[in-house]
């Protein structure tokens, strides 16, 4: 009986790796420049509706609501609403164009709507803006290994991120 035992103890340790080499490879084929932290509540859509109502009227009353424009895009980015996000981080960037937070959201919103060529083209404007941002330099790495075909490119990128100040990106 201490074999039969033996061998399940093997069998499961041998399907654990498995179902763990099996993650690490999907994880390397389908590679995100997403970074999801908290899980939403399925009924929290609904307070978010109220909050996007209010903070509409809200830059109706002011054009020139900067933090409307802010929160109105993460709460349509929360959504996974691309398009509808984009154009509050452009309508942002209309009034801030060096904005980082809002090149950074516009990039991430062209990746989420595959149009990859454009968002290399915000990340690599976040470049201009600050040469050693972690956060460019990682997205375009992964754009430039995964989705655009350059790979020196998205090396000379991975390395500055290596290299950078943020150990969860490196």
């Amino acid at each position: 009986m201490n074999r039969a035992v033996a061998m399940g103890g093997r069998f499961a340790l041998a399907v654990a790796v498995l179902i763990g080499l099996a993650a690490l490879a999907y994880r390397v084929e389908h590679p995100s420049i997403v970074v999801h932290e908290e899980r939403r509540p399925a009924n929290e859509g609904m307070g978010n509706m109220a909050e996007v109502s209010a903070l509409m009227e809200r830059l109706q009353a002011n054009p020139e609501d900067q933090d409307a424009m802010r929160h109105l895009g993460m709460l349509f980015m929360q959504m996974g609403a691309w398009t509808r996000a984009m154009s509050f981080w452009d309508m942002l960037l209309g009034k801030v164009p060096e904005d980082l937070e809002a090149l950074n959201q516009k990039g991430v919103c062209l990746f989420q709507l595959g149009r990859h060529p454009e968002a290399a083209e915000v990340f690599s404007r976040m470049l201009t803006v600050d040469a050693q941002n972690p956060h460019a330099h990682y997205n375009l790495g992964v754009l430039y290994a995964y989705y655009l075909n350059a790979t020196d490119t998205a090396r000379g990128h991975f390395e500055a991120v290596v290299r950078g100040p943020d150990p969860r990106l490196a």
